[in-house]
């Protein structure tokens, strides 16, 4: 009889034991889950600042008093002055395009010259001017102002008259194979068509990046990237 009782007691610790390793599985394989979840989650969380740090960088502000003044003086939105200026010139006063224009908006020569005059007749404009950033983004913001005003404050069309020139753009809205109605559908040059998309890709990169840059009292920013 004892020799029963004792068979049953190994039965039931066994059966004890063998639910006592199913418990033990089921919190390992729950503990892994939570551990991958978690490494995932963390994955995802280096993966956004990473992608954030390397937009920061892609995207760096530059000059902003300068754009915020003559922004606001002509009427402009001034993300769309920073973009421009950086798909123009990489935020750099000093550089020069391989057909001659100048400075962080890149104008040209005789366009600046033109502007300046427009701006102040009696100017005597020299071609040093346009390196420096003060006026280079004046004159850019005169110029975008002049092209809002022309163009009826469609941005693709200012955008595009910009890189190509206003007579360009003005001649594809009067062929029927670009624009309708009076408004530009497609621009033809593959060049200002890119650099449409890039001023437009910047625009939206800075007002998410910096969404309070000019609502708030800002300082000249240094560049920390290009």
């Amino acid at each position: 009889m004892s020799l029963n009782v004792e068979k049953r007691r190994r039965k039931q610790s066994g059966k004890q034991q063998k639910k006592l390793t199913s418990m033990q599985i089921a919190v390992i394989v729950l503990g892994a889950i939570l551990l991958l979840g978690a490494l995932g989650f963390g994955g995802y969380v280096w993966y956004q600042e990473d992608q954030y740090q390397k937009a920061l960088e892609k995207y760096p502000v530059a000059y902003t008093d300068l754009i915020l003044k003559f922004a606001t003086q002509y009427q402009l939105d001034p993300y769309l002055v920073q973009s421009i200026i950086r798909c123009e010139s990489s935020n750099d006063p000093n550089a020069v395009s391989r057909v001659g224009a100048i400075g962080l908006m890149q104008i040209m020569p005789d366009t600046g010259e033109w502007i300046g005059h427009k701006i102040d007749p009696e100017l005597a404009y020299s071609l040093d001017m346009l390196t420096n950033p003060e006026i280079n983004v004046e004159y850019g913001c005169w110029y975008l102002n002049f092209l809002s005003e022309r163009f009826d404050d469609n941005t693709m069309e200012i955008i595009a008259a910009y890189n190509a020139g206003h007579g360009t753009v003005k001649n594809w809205l009067e062929d029927a194979r670009f624009s309708k109605d009076g408004e530009l559908l497609t621009i033809p040059y593959e060049d200002t068509a890119k650099y449409y998309e890039n001023v437009m890709t910047a625009y939206e990169n800075y007002t998410t990046l910096y969404p309070d840059l000019f609502t708030t009292k800002t300082q000249s920013a240094a560049v920390v990237g290009g």
